[in-house]
């Protein structure tokens, strides 16, 4: 096996990965180790993207309409301001960070609105909730679009299920951008209702298409789940197959410790570790 240690940027990375498409390069005169581990990385940054904003979503509605709530602990920032807009069927929350922007309790920093709307009759089993995005960015990098998310009260295995479908367009702090669609589902299997948000664990399956600038293409599934610990900023582990036109290989966040590296794994048996 071939081991690389890529050190990205959090800036420096988006303009190497990205900006050179404008200079006349394309994927096929790029090395296909550098395709591999750069938009690898890059659909790593934007999973972790994506996760921030289901937390911040989940959490928005469980401190509502939890009757465990409580103020300690709680992922959403004292600066987020949270309003309440009610029909006769219809409850409507905005999450507004500000334009300053708050740190969230992952370390992110998050600017703009989320708006929810979902029936007023929750406890239903099943309840639909829609939400949007208004001037949203996540350390400075923004995500334009909307969600559906089904909250199941109880699954299979007695625990809170959450299913998503999305398509949203992440725009790149030089302007260019990304666009994500597809489904996954988030199964609350530890701290469900407790008012604590730090003990909460995650399962997180499904599928999705990324769509790159460059004309890159990659098909993204869950093998293995990937768990979501909130004490964490990262996966702590998991694996998703990434399939792409020139080339396959898999992405593993590990074994369960809470570290910022995750092993990407070529078709022909290359691995690669990407600091994320």
């Amino acid at each position: 096996m071939k081991n690389n240690i890529f050190k990205f940027g959090f800036i420096a990375f988006f303009m190497t990965v990205l900006v050179g498409c404008d200079s006349g390069d394309t994927v096929g005169q790029l090395p296909i180790e550098d395709i591999n581990s750069e938009e690898a990385a890059l659909s790593v940054t934007i999973d972790d993207g994506s996760e921030v904003l289901s937390d911040l979503t989940l959490q928005g509605f469980e401190d509502e309409e939890s009757l465990a709530k409580s103020g300690a602990n709680r992922f959403l920032p004292d600066c987020a301001t949270v309003t309440i807009e009610l029909t006769d069927t219809t409850k409507n929350v905005i999450i507004d960070f500000g334009v300053e922007g708050c740190e969230v309790r992952s370390g992110h920093i998050v600017k703009g609105r989320i708006l929810m709307s979902y029936e007023r009759n929750i406890d239903e089993m099943s309840l639909l909730i829609n939400y949007s995005l208004e001037d949203f960015f996540i350390d400075d990098i923004q995500f334009a679009g909307s969600r559906t998310i089904t909250r199941l009260k109880e699954n299979e295995n007695g625990n809170p299920e959450y299913s998503m479908n999305f398509d949203f367009t992440v725009t790149l702090i030089d302007g260019t951008q990304v666009s994500r669609a597809g489904s996954k589902t988030r199964e609350w299997i530890e701290g469900a209702f407790n008012g604590n948000w730090g003990d909460n664990v995650f399962l997180i399956n499904g599928d999705w298409q990324t769509n790159f600038s460059n004309g890159g293409i990659h098909s993204t599934t869950i093998s293995t789940s990937l768990r979501r610990e909130a004490s964490c900023r990262f996966f702590v582990s998991g694996v998703v197959e990434l399939v792409r036109t020139n080339y396959s290989g898999s992405l593993s966040y590990g074994d369960g410790s809470c570290d910022n590296k995750a092993i990407f794994t070529n078709s022909e048996g290359e691995e690669i570790e990407i600091v994320l």
